[in-house]
């Protein structure tokens, strides 16, 4: 019996946050939220959109 390995890595998301003290948006492309919010500017985001990226089907 043949085995089926993965070779699908996690998907990269566009993540996209909202500042109100800025009044503009910030896009980043991360893994997860914790990641994408680590790359954003000190002051505090509200969450907009999670984006999937480099979507392929066959």
């Amino acid at each position: 019996m043949a085995m089926y390995k993965s070779t699908q890595t996690h998907p990269k998301f566009l993540w996209r946050f909202f500042s109100c003290q800025q009044s503009k948006y910030f896009s980043v492309e991360a893994n997860n939220e914790q990641e994408a919010r680590s790359l954003l500017p000190d002051s505090p985001c509200l969450f907009s959109a999670r984006i999937r990226q480099g979507v392929n089907r066959a």
